[in-house]
C-alpha cells in the first residue's frame, strides 16, 4: 500500500513536481516534469524489515498528484512525502531482500523492488538486464540531429587533440592519452559541425606535434576560441587526501610562470613571439573571456554528464600551460578524466560516455557565444 503524507507548510517551491507513478513486478517508476538531479539512498533496520529511503533533490509532491495504492510481493508498505522544501522522500519497506538500486533517466527514476522469495541471484541477473536496457536505449538517443544555427558559420573553433605520434600522454593498461584525446575531438568536431560552427583542428591523425607547432598553428589562424583536450593522471607519489578522479577545467595564470621573460613568452629557454603578440596573449579581454568560457564548459559538461553518469567536479583551475599562453584567443583545456583510476577509465572508453562529454562542451560553447 502506498501511503501519502502531505504538509502545505513544508510543499517545495520547486517548479519540479512528481507528474505520475506507475508499478510493474520488478520495478516503481516515478516521473517528474524537469529531469532529476541528485537522489541519495539509505537503509533503516529493524524488527525484520529493511527500510529503503530515496531522497530526491529539488522536487515537490503537489497535493493533488493522485498516487494510487500499490502492492509488491516482498514489500510490507510504500511511502512517500515531502521531507523539506528541497526534498522528496519515498520509503520502501522490504520484508525480502531488496539491493536498494535505482536507475535515472531524464525525467524518470526507477526504484528495484525485490524478486521473489530467495532470489538475490535473480535480483542482480535482473539489475543488469536494467542497466543493459538503459545503456542500450541512451546510445540509441546519441544517433540525434543537433540544432543548426546559420548564425554560427561565423564562429571558427580551434581543437586540440592532446600529445600524439611518439608523445603518448597519459596511460592506462587499456587506453593511451592521445588515441582518446583524438577519438573525443573528432566527435566533438563532428558536433560542432552539426550546429554550424566552423571548426579546426591542430591534428587528425596520430601524429606528433611539439607544443610550439600546435600554437603556431592555432596563432596564424583566425579562430575565435581555442579548446584543448586532454585526460589526466594520478602522479607515482600520490598527495594524501587529494582525488584522482573527475573532470576539471583550466585557463591562464600567469603566477609564479617560468614561460615568460618580461614581455616575451619562453618556450624551451627561447624568447619567441613579438611584443605586440605577447601584449593579445596576456590581455585582460582574454582572461576574462576564457574564464567565462571555462565556467560555461565546466557547467554544461556536468550537467549533461550527469544525466546518465556519476561525473567528479573538480572544478575550474588555472595554470601556465603553453597551449593557454601562447594563443590570442580564449583558451581552455578540459581534463577530462584520470586513465589511473580504474572506474574512471572504463568509462572514458565507452563510445557514448565519450559523446555525453563532447556535447557538454559543446553546449558550453553555445551559451558562451549566446547561440543556443
Amino acid at each position: 500500500m502506498l501511503v501519502i503524507l502531505t504538509n502545505i507548510n513544508l510543499m517545495a517551491k520547486t517548479a519540479n513536481y512528481l507528474r505520475q507513478t506507475s508499478l510493474n513486478e520488478h520495478q516503481l517508476n516515478l516521473v517528474f516534469k524537469y529531469p532529476i538531479g541528485n537522489v541519495k539512498h539509505f537503509t533503516i533496520k529493524g524488527n525484520g524489515i529493511v527500510k529503503h529511503v530515496y531522497d530526491i533533490e529539488n522536487t515537490s509532491l503537489p497535493s493533488t498528484q493522485n498516487i494510487g495504492q500499490y502492492k509488491a510481493k516482498g514489500v510490507q508498505a510504500f511511502r512517500i512525502a515531502q521531507y523539506n522544501k528541497k526534498v522528496l522522500r519515498v520509503v520502501i519497506e522490504a520484508t525480502r531482500y531488496m539491493k536498494g538500486s535505482f536507475e535515472i533517466k531524464g525525467r524518470k527514476l526507477t526504484l528495484l523492488l525485490p524478486m521473489a522469495k530467495g532470489s538475490i541471484k535473480k535480483q542482480v541477473t535482473y539489475k543488469k538486464h536494467v542497466e543493459q536496457k538503459v545503456k542500450k536505449n541512451s546510445r540509441k538517443n546519441t544517433q540525434k540531429s543537433y540544432r543548426y544555427n546559420s548564425k554560427r558559420k561565423y564562429k571558427t573553433i580551434i581543437l586540440d587533440a592532446g600529445h600524439g605520434g611518439r608523445d603518448v600522454g597519459a596511460s592506462s593498461k587499456h587506453v593511451r592519452e592521445k588515441d582518446l584525446t583524438l577519438s573525443m575531438t573528432l566527435k566533438l568536431k563532428n558536433i560542432l559541425q552539426k550546429m554550424g560552427y566552423k571548426v579546426l583542428l591542430t591534428r587528425t591523425k596520430d601524429k606528433f606535434m611539439n607544443l610550439k607547432q600546435r600554437t603556431d598553428y592555432v596563432y596564424n589562424r583566425k579562430g575565435s576560441i581555442f579548446v584543448s583536450i586532454h585526460a589526466n593522471a594520478a602522479p607515482k607519489k600520490r598527495t594524501k587526501g587529494v582525488r584522482y578522479e573527475g573532470m576539471e577545467v583550466f585557463y591562464l595564470s600567469l603566477k609564479n610562470s617560468k614561460r615568460i621573460s618580461k614581455t616575451r613568452a619562453v618556450y624551451r629557454g627561447r624568447k619567441v613571439y613579438s611584443k605586440s603578440s605577447y601584449r593579445k596573449m596576456v590581455s585582460s579581454w582574454k582572461f576574462s573571456q576564457s574564464k567565462a568560457l571555462a565556467h560555461l564548459v565546466r557547467k554544461n559538461v556536468l550537467s549533461n554528464v550527469g544525466r546518465e553518469y556519476k561525473i567528479y567536479d573538480k572544478g575550474i583551475k588555472r595554470k601556465d600551460f603553453w597551449v593557454l599562453l601562447a594563443t590570442k584567443m580564449p583558451s581552455i583545456l578540459v581534463e577530462t578524466g584520470y586513465l589511473t583510476n580504474k572506474d574512471e577509465v572504463k568509462k572514458l572508453k565507452d563510445s557514448h560516455y565519450q559523446t555525453l562529454l563532447m556535447e557538454g562542451i559543446a553546449n558550453g560553447i553555445n551559451r558562451y557565444y549566446g547561440l543556443l
